[in-house]
């Protein structure tokens, strides 16, 4: 994998795991904890986020055989999916990141770290997808180690940031936040636009003559 390509993978995951933007949602739904326990649901969510997208760099090949997906049929699906989530994100909607009835529920779960803040918030069906793509289209060993490291530190930065996700919250507020979001929101609708191509170039290529 060349840097470029890396660094288009490395800006992908950034923009759909969005840590920044986020941590107004997690402020929020840690608002009755502790600074205590509110940094264990980060480290927790961290670390939850990080396994669900390794589990999807290292083994999501095998679920697409077994289902006879082909990798460019994954890649035209991922970048509609990426699309729709930009473009909520691009005009600071809510949808792509779960229901206001899922918000609600998970506020009386003892727990909220793996659901609603790792999946779908940070690890979602976008997130998932994106790791996914660039797994199976870079699928020699170094490249999925790079996509790994990668994933880690993203999710080291996600769990710095929410645990410190008040004063931050704070520091940005809430048209600070708006602003991260819409910007991340435009650099996906840029790559769902190459992964949603390159998708169908491959899979009609009288598209491409």
């Amino acid at each position: 994998m060349t840097e470029p390509e890396l660094m288009a993978i490395v800006a992908a995951l950034f923009s759909m795991m969005n840590p920044i933007g986020n941590v107004g949602i997690f402020a929020g739904l840690t608002e009755d904890y502790s600074t205590a326990e509110a940094r264990t649901v980060a480290i927790r969510s961290a670390i939850a986020s990080a396994i669900t997208l390794l589990v999807v760099v290292w083994t999501g090949g095998l679920l697409l055989k077994f289902f006879g997906i082909d990798v460019n049929e994954l890649r035209a699906a991922g970048g509609i999916i990426v699309l729709i989530i930009g473009l909520h994100m691009l005009f600071n909607k809510a949808e792509h990141k779960t229901s206001h009835a899922e918000t609600e529920d998970a506020k009386d779960r003892a727990s909220i770290a793996i659901v609603p803040i790792a999946i779908p918030i940070v690890a979602g069906p976008g997130t998932m997808a994106t790791a996914l793509v660039g797994a199976e289209r870079y699928p020699d060993i170094m490249a999925r180690i790079e996509i790994s490291i990668v994933i880690l530190l993203l999710a080291t930065l996600i769990g710095v940031l929410f645990a410190f996700a008040k004063p931050v919250a704070a520091k940005l507020g809430q048209s600070g936040m708006a602003v991260v979001t819409r910007i991340m929101g435009m650099v996906l609708v840029a790559l769902s636009m190459g992964m949603l191509t390159s998708g169908i170039a491959a899979l009609i290529p009288a598209l491409s003559k």
